[in-house]
């Protein structure tokens, strides 16, 4: 069996569930056989093609699969599977000048909101 890390906003599909086991050839047949025990789960970590996420990265014992044979990378009884999912974002912090329309620096106020422009072109 392998054991699959599953991350917090997909245990909603694993019934709260952190770790979970199944059967696998290959990270492809992984995600097949999760997908079957848990439905839904194969929407979330591939695109409609079937090609992962680039927003999702999957580790097998801690190494990046898109440096291996990405989702043809080969598993085995014993091995770790992590689902991670990149973070992005974020919020202006007030360093450099928040630009508005056309790369025309706007004034932030203490929330964070655009007070307008500065000038005009």
């Amino acid at each position: 069996m392998v054991t699959v890390r599953i991350p917090t906003p997909l245990r909603t599909l694993t019934g709260g569930k952190s770790e979970v086991e199944s059967s696998a050839s290959d990270i492809q047949s992984l995600i097949e056989s999760l997908n079957g025990q848990f439905p839904g789960l194969k929407d979330r970590v591939c695109d409609d093609k079937g090609e992962i996420r680039r927003f999702v990265n999957i580790y097998l014992n801690e190494e990046d699969i898109r440096f291996l044979k990405g989702k043809h990378t080969p598993v085995k009884d014993g091995d770790e599977v992590s689902i991670v999912p990149a973070i992005a974002g974020g919020a202006f912090h007030g360093r450099g000048p928040r630009l508005g329309a056309r790369g025309i620096p706007c004034s932030v106020n203490a929330r964070g909101r655009s007070g307008g422009f500065k000038g005009r072109p």
